[in-house]
């Protein structure tokens, strides 16, 4: 039941209301936030942390708060249960924050949403969990209700007179109503859905690495149907490993996705999915899927491994770093090439890597100029960019000049390798590539000046007509361009 559908109590009559965050004020747990921020930012400081695990969890938890503090403005609230505890407030109801979270995040949190009375945290010496925070509520109310989300909040929740269920699972709250003190409100979260871990999991980002087919099917070696599987298992193997990359990049942007306008939709920032849940998933793939390239093809592993520390060493560092980053996307783009070329056993052709190289650029700068073009002119810089509002003129130069230079390489491309290659029946079909190419970058680029390109170019083809028209026409211009 909802605050609503309670019954008209005098404020005097109701027993003080102790919340739980972690979990319940907030959709997300501080700790794992402080300790993924920490792996991002301190690694040996956070590895070195773990040692405080042997003086007890509230001591790591201080630690942990003192090496990554967390950006506490930006915490996805549970908005519902939050305008419940207002409401409440309203009518006089005393309200304490009681956490286990460290003191001082917990102080920080209750300043930020003003409505409590009283503020506590664990200690060093005290971790306010389970029966050690029952202990101290009857300690210091004797009678109370109490809002919670977890199996340890039940061991409270046998003691309490009243009983708010704030993001509880089903089993959780069932266990709870067996308690038999009454269920004041509930607020429950909707499941963790297919459509979340897709998005957390980038599944519509995996059409990039199509070009790892690339190299096949300009080799001609797409006839083998060895080959063929090769390539199949390393777009699986690819797309594992590229998954767990963009977990890990979404836990150590938590803060910035917040602040954005369209990124704080994303789970892991909204709360939607834990962070201690990426923190395990995150790897489980990334091992999964060197395991596997090992297993395939140890040169595909090999780069695949660079492909991986590349990936990881932008979401680190080189995304704050004007024009390196972009760069860095195009030679990620250029490594999938070359994984293709390593499970076609083929040999990488300079002009379709320097193509690659400048067509990728030109893509990544496109991306780039859309979100400086989106910035507030008074801002001095993007948040975890090195960008300011004024370069998105010079992002622009750069992006078209680079669009034009990759069709002239292209263009000699086609007739210095493909022509020659005695892999097309019907070579003078593959003239048909330029024009397709050229309109569809130029198209990119109009969008992006409009403002209308609200995400990556390369996934913003999977699902635009237009870019889908002209993809069948390039494979259909291929396709007679080799059986012609």
């Amino acid at each position: 039941m909802d605050s609503a559908s309670q019954s008209d109590r005098t404020a005097c009559d109701d027993p003080p209301l102790i919340v739980d965050m972690d979990g319940a004020l907030l959709r997300t747990d501080t700790t794992f936030e402080a300790l993924a921020q920490g792996i991002f930012v301190r690694p040996t400081a956070t590895l070195f942390a773990l040692t405080a695990l042997f003086s007890g969890r509230a001591a790591f938890k201080r630690r942990i708060a003192e090496i990554a503090p967390i950006d506490i403005d930006v915490l996805p609230l549970r908005t519902e249960f939050v305008d419940h505890l207002a409401a409440e407030r309203r009518r006089g109801r005393k309200l304490h924050l009681v956490s286990g979270s460290d003191d001082a995040v917990v102080q920080k949190v209750a300043k930020r949403v003003g409505l409590f009375d009283s503020a506590q945290g664990s200690t060093e010496k005290r971790n306010l969990k389970g029966a050690a925070k029952a202990l101290l509520l009857d300690e210091r109310f004797g009678a109370y209700s109490y809002a919670g989300d977890s199996p340890a909040d039940l061991k409270v929740w046998s003691r309490a007179q009243g009983v708010v269920l704030a993001g509880a699972s089903p089993s959780t709250a069932r266990r709870a109503r067996r308690l038999g003190a009454p269920i004041e409100a509930e607020f429950s979260d909707p499941p963790v859905s297919w459509r979340n871990w897709a998005a957390s999991l980038r599944l519509h980002q995996w059409s990039k690495n199509v070009l790892l087919f690339v190299p096949l099917l300009l080799s001609g070696h797409f006839r083998d149907p060895q080959t063929l599987l090769a390539c199949a298992l390393g777009f699986l193997l690819l797309g594992l490993t590229a998954s767990g990359s963009y977990i890990l990049n979404d836990l150590s942007d938590l803060s910035a996705d917040r602040r954005h306008r369209s990124k704080r939709n994303r789970p892991f920032a909204a709360g939607a999915i834990k962070v201690y849940q990426g923190l395990l998933v995150a790897p489980t793939l990334i091992v999964a899927g060197l395991i596997g390239a090992y297993v395939l093809s140890p040169t595909f592993a090999g780069v695949l491994l660079i492909y991986l520390v590349c990936t990881l060493t932008y979401s680190l560092r080189l995304k704050a770093i004007p024009f390196v980053d972009v760069m860095m996307l195009a030679w990620l783009y250029t490594l999938r090439l070359l994984m293709g070329v390593t499970l076609a056993h083929t040999i990488a052709s300079e002009w379709l890597l320097t193509f690659s190289m400048m067509f990728f650029f030109s893509m990544s700068l496109a991306k780039r100029y859309v979100e400086i073009s989106a910035t507030d002119p008074d801002q001095k810089q993007i948040a975890r960019r090195g960008y300011q509002p004024s370069d998105a003129p010079l992002t622009m130069a750069f992006g078209v000049s680079c669009t034009v230079a990759s069709l002239l390489i292209m263009t000699l491309y086609l007739m210095d390798e493909a022509f020659p290659s005695g892999v097309y029946r019907q070579p003078s079909a593959l003239w048909f590539v330029l024009p397709v190419i050229g309109l569809w970058t130029m198209r990119i680029w109009l969008l992006a000046d409009r403002g209308e390109l609200d995400e990556d170019p390369v996934s913003f083809a999977v699902h635009d007509r237009i870019s889908l028209a002209l993809g069948g026409a390039l494979a259909a211009a291929f396709g007679y361009a080799v059986f012609g």
